[in-house]
């Protein structure tokens, strides 16, 4: 990881016009670190640093720094500064506002209103396929000698039965964000600024919905509420059913994300029991009857 130092000194060649500036950590993250910029103009900035290996997971800063001006561009993120292309440094305009409160029904309603906006703006670089995801993952954590569970032979199951079902009805592609935890929205009343692109590319926006539904630990009924507000009307059986099934499935993608990490990161985090949670929890609900009745419902 760069010094303290090194960043210092890259940001002065960067911004002479900045004079004296101070940097402090900000909290949060496991594979990134964040630092606080205030210069001697009392303006505030945020330098993203790159963590180890993110390579692994598909992600490409180049692309990240794209984005996030493409969603700058719309008003949906942050402005983005610029991209210290040696060091893959990322550094964007600090945003003022709060942690959004993931029960509220207005805060949903407008996530799901950025969200529309974000699949209607224009091409993007980069793709998030997420069977595709699913794939590569395991194929590299095996690669670092990672021994997965027995139980995700199943959960490969149900994943086809999701992909498959899913699959009946036609995919577009549109551009995502695909990281849409809690953690990643700030809002400033009835703003709503949405974070850390790394993970963008275009792809499937139910994948995205039920992204952001399952880190939201939303009910079925915040689920209505957020899929009414996203489409503009009412939700049809088709709809809720698709958003429940990706929904479910981003848990197994969660699983599998953190034993890339058990093979390969250095940070002192227990990302295998991390991921039995999510495996675990991605098993209980496909055994659910609210699955079944999903999986017949796009079938009918």
């Amino acid at each position: 990881m760069i010094s303290i130092e090194q960043i210092t000194e890259l940001l002065n060649k960067e911004f002479p016009s900045w004079g004296q500036f101070s940097l402090s950590p900000i909290s949060g993250g496991l594979t990134n670190q964040n630092l606080l910029i205030e210069n001697s103009s009392g303006e505030k900035f945020v330098a993203r640093l790159p963590g180890e290996n993110t390579e692994l997971f598909g992600i490409d800063r180049q692309r990240e720094y794209e984005i996030s001006r493409v969603a700058w561009e719309i008003g949906i993120a942050p402005e983005p500064i610029a991209f210290l292309v040696d060091r893959e440094i990322l550094i964007t305009r600090f945003i003022q506002a709060e942690s959004i409160d993931t029960t509220d029904s207005v805060s949903i309603q407008l996530v799901a209103k950025l969200l529309k906006q974000l699949h209607s703006a224009p091409t993007v670089s980069g793709e998030f396929h997420l069977p595709s995801v699913i794939n590569d993952y395991i194929e590299t954590a095996n690669r670092y000698e990672v021994v997965h569970p027995p139980q995700l032979h199943e959960a490969l199951d149900f994943s086809e039965k999701i992909i498959d079902s899913c699959a009946r009805y036609p995919r577009t592609f549109v551009p995502c964000h695909n990281d849409l935890i809690a953690a990643n929205f700030l809002q400033n009343n009835d703003q709503i600024y949405l974070l850390d692109w790394e993970y963008a590319g275009m792809g499937d926006p139910f994948v995205d919905l039920g992204n952001c539904a399952a880190n939201f630990c939303m009910d079925d009924a915040t689920c209505f509420i957020f899929m009414e507000s996203y489409l503009g009307r009412r939700p049809s059986e088709n709809d809720i059913s698709q958003l429940h099934l990706l929904r479910v499935l981003s848990d197994l993608r969660e699983a599998l994300w953190s034993y890339v990490q058990v093979g390969v990161s250095s940070l002192d985090v227990d990302f295998n029991a991390y991921g039995i949670k999510h495996l675990n929890r991605f098993l209980l609900n496909c055994k659910s009857d609210n699955f079944t009745a999903c999986i017949q419902s796009l079938a009918d």
